[in-house]
């Protein structure tokens, strides 16, 4: 049996104190500021015992950033138990370092290192897992006290240069380590094609939105074609999209209005990337048919089936699988513990690979893209519907730049600027996009 990586669905945070009566008494422990925490993960030896090290670490994490993203827990739990299996298969003891050459953290660089170059791991994951080693290996020497013959790396101080959330450079003072300093290998062909805003995005083309489009209405799924539509026009993430509730949809838009603003992130029921809050900007047209749809005999009877009973049913997810089950369950759902793993989309996923390139390669086209990629797509298709005003100088980039960096919700201005730097590398522009508009709300009106 291997070292595992297991998850407790619902992790208690508490003292155990002896009570004058010898009894075993639960009190709140003043080192957390929460009580509970929901899908911890924990890791297992071989031989099924607690890797006490590694889950203390992991306690502390949480202790220190107590509203960390349990993904990227799940992350560092992930690396560390590749890390231990490792170590047990090289007999290697993570504690021990006899000698320099020896150092527990470097001989598993030069194993990531090795897959790098075989094609079996990319730069950027070799890097993340040795932070998250060097993480675990920092609180040992600094919290723990753990003492190691030799220094398991070198540090530096230097200057970094980063344009701040106006965008004005700043200089910023680091402590870089030797361990997790990776040469930077620029892939100059997978950067031409790509933008990265929370992975590699590849913008679609408007021929290439057509046929997706085409296919989502062979499919005669309305769920996934209204989903694909809010991402599409709205940027937002799979995350945002799919734990949107009938109370944002509740309101009559006016004549006048062209967009309905619908808060997101903290202090909602609807989720973001790290809860930032944020506004999601819906067409107004799309806005009205997200409501024909609830108010539909499909969605009533997919309501009448959930799993999550709200005390109101206006907290209920707008879109549910045929089980009644939210396609990406929030974080704030209380009944996220009683999954070992929550929904987080894979649905939508798995339609895109089963059914909708099937239909795809059936019309003798062949488009690899991810859901994600919609959002890509959005940011490319909103620098264009501004390129003639840009040319005519009638609007200045600047603030084209700083309207899409709040809809997109950029924490900084540098990440909203890879879509014009794709643009005018391209040198192409979706001229069609008006056109394509009135076709996806000819595609809609077919359904509803």
């Amino acid at each position: 049996m291997e070292v595992q990586k297991i998850i407790i669905r619902m992790l208690n945070i508490y003292s155990p104190i002896i009570d004058k009566d010898n009894q075993l008494v639960k009190t709140y422990n003043n080192d957390f500021c929460i009580n509970k925490y929901i899908h911890f993960p924990i890791i297992l030896n071989k031989d099924n015992t607690q890797w006490e090290d590694a889950n203390r670490y992991l306690l502390y994490r949480l202790k220190t950033t107590p509203n960390i993203n349990p993904m990227t827990l799940d992350v560092i739990a992930r690396d560390l138990r590749d890390f231990k299996r490792y170590c047990d298969c090289e007999n290697i003891n993570y504690l021990y370092v006899p000698r320099k050459i020896l150092r527990p953290n470097w001989l598993y660089r030069e194993y990531l290192n090795k897959k790098v170059v075989q094609g079996n791991l990319s730069p950027n994951s070799l890097k993340r897992k040795l932070s998250s080693i060097t993480g675990f290996y920092d609180w040992l020497i600094n919290i723990e006290n753990i003492k190691f013959k030799f220094d398991l790396w070198d540090e530096k101080e230097t200057y970094i240069s980063y344009k701040d959330d106006k965008g004005f450079r700043q200089n910023k003072k680091v402590i870089i380590k030797d361990i997790t300093n990776i040469p930077h290998t620029k892939n100059t062909s997978i950067e031409y094609n790509n933008i990265i805003d929370g992975g590699k995005l590849r913008p679609l083309s408007v021929e290439e939105q057509f046929f997706i489009f085409k296919a989502l209405k062979v499919s005669k799924n309305i769920e996934m074609e209204l989903l694909f539509l809010l991402a599409i026009s709205t940027g937002a993430r799979l995350q945002t999209i799919c734990t949107l509730r009938l109370e944002q949809f509740t309101r009559i838009p006016l004549e006048e209005e062209n967009e309905i603003r619908i808060k997101i992130g903290y202090g909602t029921l609807c989720d973001t990337k790290y809860s930032r809050q944020n506004i999601l900007f819906i067409p107004k047209w799309v806005y009205q048919k997200i409501q024909l749809y609830i108010n539909s005999n499909k969605a009533k009877k997919r309501r009448n089936k959930a799993k999550h009973i709200f005390s109101e049913e206006k907290y209920q997810y707008v879109f549910l699988t045929n089980r009644g089950i939210p396609f990406y369950v929030s974080r704030s759902d209380d009944y996220i513990s009683q999954y070992i793993l929550p929904p987080k989309g894979e649905t939508i996923r798995v339609f895109i690979s089963n059914t909708l390139k099937k239909i795809l390669n059936e019309m003798n086209i062949n488009i690899q893209f991810s859901f994600h990629d919609l959002r890509a797509t959005y940011g490319i298709n909103f620098v264009d519907s501004y390129a003639e005003l840009i040319k005519g100088k009638k609007i200045s980039i600047t603030k084209v730049l700083i309207d899409l960096k709040e809809r997109m919700g950029h924490s900084n201005l540098q990440t909203t600027e890879q879509y014009l730097n794709f643009r005018s590398k391209t040198k192409l522009t979706f001229n069609a996009q008006n056109k394509f508009e009135k076709y996806l709300r000819g595609l809609i009106d077919d359904f509803i």
